[in-house]
């Protein structure tokens, strides 16, 4: 009688069981009639390439997290200015300014309404 020929898949499993899931390699070795020799074999094999290929995959997920949290800073950034701005502008004011309301009317029935602080509309040329 031979050595049975266990498939890439097989082995893989069984390595992951002892690894990832926490099995001890005799529990393994009974429930899956394979011999804990065999194991420690697949082991070495199979787990330095699993650890290889976890690493390339943490630098990938590393750079895309980096690129993301320079996106959020810059986002941050723009609105932490927007709000100061606004905010310098809304202290400078003692006085409320008043404000422009523009209707639009189609046969004699307003359709859209708007309400506009006349502060919010410097530089703005109404014609």
């Amino acid at each position: 009688m031979g050595q049975p020929n266990f498939s890439e898949d097989f082995k893989r499993d069984a390595v992951h069981q002892i690894t990832v899931r926490g099995y001890a390699v005799r529990e393994v070795s009974e429930r899956l009639g394979v011999s804990t020799y065999s194991l420690y074999k697949w082991m070495k094999l199979y787990a330095k390439a699993a650890s290889q290929t976890s690493s390339v995959d943490h630098e990938a997920e590393n750079r895309r997290l980096k690129r993301e949290l320079a996106r959020m800073t810059e986002e941050r950034d723009i609105l932490k200015k927007a709000a100061a701005y606004f905010a310098k502008d809304a202290r400078g004011s003692t006085r409320s300014l008043p404000s422009i309301a523009l209707s639009i009317r189609y046969a004699g029935c307003v359709v859209a309404s708007i309400s506009i602080p006349a502060g919010s509309m410097h530089g703005l040329k109404i014609h």
